[in-house]
């Protein structure tokens, strides 16, 4: 452990990552137990795993675990480690690959000194005459790439050209070269690949494949078919994605089209504009606010929400719904705010402070609906 060596002997390490020593490990173990230190132990135990694990990452035969930030930053996922690559992040995704397989970054992960990690993984590399610096040839992985150095490119992110053919077949077997920005998506978000390529069976497109790496969320899992419904319907992607990221299903869409004689891509968009907004209204709401004369392709601002519930009570004042609510019927921040405090929370009586003509159904009018 201080670094003086005793006694010195040759090590193999096997094909399958297996250590041969020419003593009994099992035997050392005891011997750790009862207060001794033996360096073959540490070998077997931490730094041949930790030797396979580089090995795998060296070659591309696992997947970089890599996230992206809304800043535009790749970072290396998990707990914080001496390097700090979890922090800063890195500007382009081949340089943060590079560090998640490099030895410094698997001996901080695995416990184990960089420099042993170091002097192994050279022996494993000139063993097999590699570096590693290029990726394999293979046709195939060419023509799974939309940009002519493609390939090249996804192998410093960290791709093998066989992960790069299976994601390709597993999405859209028979169809053209995918963006390269299409298997970053598949490699970092790990998406169902299954849902996109039956959405691109319906819609099939390629930039339609990137997006759909990149914005799937959890409504896509509960309502695996909505997006390509919404697709089809004309909806804009943009609000598809805001759909998605919130908590709109498709059948609040259809309400919202029912209720208000809308399209399902004017309700669509409706709906992801309250979203963008940080609001909720119900499919009601937005059939009330219809009845009050507001316009139908009126967008709430976040800001003025913002403006507004900021000078607003935190104990029993208003929803930032309502808040939105009251905005989309007053339409300027100081009419809003007249209603608001006067404690009218709702568009109803947000309307009657506006001196707006409120047409109420009649009975029969109510039945009938």
């Amino acid at each position: 452990r201080t670094g003086r060596t005793t006694h010195s002997h040759p090590v193999t390490v096997n094909a399958d990552w297996s250590v041969t020593t020419p003593h009994d490990i099992a035997l050392e173990r005891i011997a750790i137990a009862m207060g001794g230190y033996l360096s073959c132990v540490g070998l077997v135990d931490h730094l041949a795993p930790a030797l396979r694990e580089l090995m795998q990452r060296q070659g591309r035969r696992a997947a970089p675990r890599l996230a992206r930030t809304d800043g535009g930053r790749w970072v290396v996922p998990g707990p914080p480690l001496a390097c700090g690559c979890s922090t800063f992040g890195f500007a382009d995704v081949a340089e943060a690959a590079e560090h998640w397989r490099s030895a410094e970054h698997v001996a901080n992960e695995h416990g184990v000194a960089h420099r042993d990690l170091t002097r192994l993984a050279r022996r494993v590399l000139d063993a097999h005459d590699t570096t590693f610096a290029q990726p394999p040839r293979d046709f195939r992985a060419k023509g799974a790439v939309r940009e002519r150095r493609g390939v090249e490119y996804l192998w410093d992110a960290g791709l093998h050209p066989q992960m790069i053919i299976s994601v390709h077949q597993a999405v859209w077997r028979d169809g053209p070269p995918l963006p390269a920005w299409f298997y970053l998506g598949a490699m970092s978000r790990r998406p169902d690949l299954g849902w996109i390529a039956d959405t691109l069976r319906t819609v099939p497109d390629e930039d339609i494949a990137v997006w759909l790496c990149w914005t799937d969320a959890d409504l896509d899992r509960a309502h695996p078919a909505a997006r390509t419904g919404w697709l089809q319907a004309g909806v804009p992607r943009v609000a598809i994605a805001a759909l998605a990221d919130g908590s709109y299903t498709p059948i609040d869409v259809a309400q919202v089209a029912h209720a208000t004689g809308r399209s399902i891509q004017s309700a669509a968009i409706t709906l992801a504009a309250w979203h963008r907004a940080a609001c909720h209204p119900t499919p009601e709401d937005v059939a009330q606010l219809d009845q009050l004369g507001v316009d139908r392709w009126y967008e709430p601002s976040s800001a003025a929400i913002d403006w507004l519930c900021a000078r607003m009570p935190r104990r029993d004042g208003p929803t930032r719904t309502q808040v939105g609510l009251v905005m989309a019927v007053c339409g300027t921040r100081a009419g809003a705010m007249q209603a608001l405090v006067q404690g009218i929370y709702d568009p109803l009586g947000a309307a009657r402070v506006m001196g707006i003509p409120i047409e109420i159904p009649t009975e029969r009018e109510l039945t009938s609906q």
